[in-house]
């Protein structure tokens, strides 16, 4: 398999796990959270921006 290839069915896979989860709201946000992007109340997880835990910001 050339690198030209490997990329065209890398895109693939991309497009078919991107129609498969944008049918509804629940399957977007349940691939979110099953990727640990989300948690399981649909918050953001600190690490990709949202607000960290308080156990996490304990004072000092």
């Amino acid at each position: 398999m050339t690198h030209e290839e490997r990329n065209r069915e890398i895109i693939k896979a991309i497009k078919e796990v991107t129609e498969r989860v944008n049918v509804s709201k629940k399957a977007a946000r349940d691939f979110l959270i099953k990727g640990g992007i989300y948690t399981k109340k649909g918050k953001l997880r600190a690490e990709f921006g949202g607000e960290p835990s308080k156990k996490d910001t304990e004072a000092a």
